[in-house]
């Protein structure tokens, strides 16, 4: 029988953690599948490690390539498998025995493109996890219902954009762009499946596991490396959605990228303070010029409670203004990283 799901396993320096990866995939109680183990160039025993569930299971592969970053693994994954879902499962990280069972079900069922599940964040020094949802309740996201409606479907940008619980239909990410070695590429991925996407749904029920304090997690780190690999995942998709789509046809997306704006500033605000000379600060700059492009789109978004919007504070609004001010908006981009550095002692 044909597999009907590709799971992605990116492979780079994880031989601490792949084999109960591994043994989670041996454990789905959905059996047709195949596993991608896409080893980036890793110089420990990761392939070692792989190789002994490629003889085990003949749905286990094992692919070599150079190093090229997490999004070159997405990537290649996504343009040469054939199965009609796939889903990325990171190698620390491992699925409960039936998510796969319960994703899948979902999406056959309701003919969706893409079903979001919730999670777990594990913390290995407290011995402890905790269950995370992947939407807040402002959303209005009801699980197990089916949105069908262009703003309805972008509103699931504003929840979890990791890769965990999320099972996709190949054909929505089969023409989306991943700059390569660069961290968080995930994000291109779920944001661009949603722009493409025509059904989409949530099951409230936890379904991966995700290892959140190894050390080395990119997700964790705040580090100026975070903040130059995200101004480049913010332009690729800046870049994407632009010229693929009717920008009134994506608004809720554009002021996604807004939210991911302040991230990267709050991000800078725990770094050491600078002069705002460098190469990485007048990017954020010119990135917050080219969205004073879409302040008329934006302004519905924060001065209005319309799902998904910011906290609707006043002091957001104010920075909004002043963000969107082309003659006051360096001033503000400086005031707001002050604020949030102090916020931060």
């Amino acid at each position: 029988m044909k597999p009907d799901i590709t799971i992605i396993v990116p492979i780079y320096n994880v031989e601490k953690y792949v084999a109960k990866c591994m043994d989670s995939l041996l454990r789905q109680t959905y059996k047709n599948f195949e596993v991608w183990a896409i080893d980036d160039g890793s110089p420990d025993n990761s392939k070692k490690i792989v190789e002994q569930y490629v003889k085990k299971d003949s749905r286990f592969r094992s692919i070599l390539k150079e190093n090229g970053g997490y999004g070159s693994v997405l990537e290649y994954g996504i343009q040469n498998i054939n199965t009609k879902y796939f889903l990325v499962c990171d190698p620390d990280d491992w699925l409960e025995d039936t998510a796969l069972e319960d994703l899948h079900n979902l999406a056959e069922t309701n003919n969706l493109d893409i079903i979001v599940g919730d999670k777990y964040n594990i913390y290995t020094e407290k011995n402890s996890k905790k269950y995370v949802k992947s939407f807040q309740p402002l959303l209005k996201i009801r699980p197990r219902t089916v949105y069908h409606k262009r703003e309805e479907i972008q509103r699931f940008a504003f929840g979890e954009v990791s890769p965990h619980a999320k099972l996709y239909k190949t054909k929505v990410a089969k023409n989306i762009e991943f700059p390569h070695k660069v961290s968080y590429t995930d994000t291109i991925l779920y944001i661009m499946s949603i722009a493409n996407a025509s059904r989409v749904a949530y099951l409230n029920k936890p379904l991966a596991n995700y290892l959140i304090d190894r050390p080395g997690n990119t997700m964790t780190a705040q580090t100026e490396a975070k903040i130059r690999n995200t101004i480049i995942i913010w332009n690729s998709m800046y870049k994407q959605l632009t010229t693929r789509f009717k920008v009134n046809d994506i608004s809720s997306l554009i002021y996604f990228l807004y939210l991911e704006v302040k991230i990267i500033l709050k991000t800078e605000s725990k770094l050491p303070s600078k002069n705002y000379k460098d190469k990485s600060s007048e990017k954020v700059l010119k990135i917050v010029k080219t969205l004073q492009l879409y302040k008329n789109i934006l302004s519905k978004y924060v001065n209005n409670k319309i799902p998904p919007y910011d906290t609707n504070s006043i002091i957001g609004r104010i920075f909004f203004k002043g963000f969107m001010n082309s003659k006051l908006y360096r001033q503000f981009v400086k005031m707001y990283i002050k604020i949030e550095r102090k916020s931060n002692n």
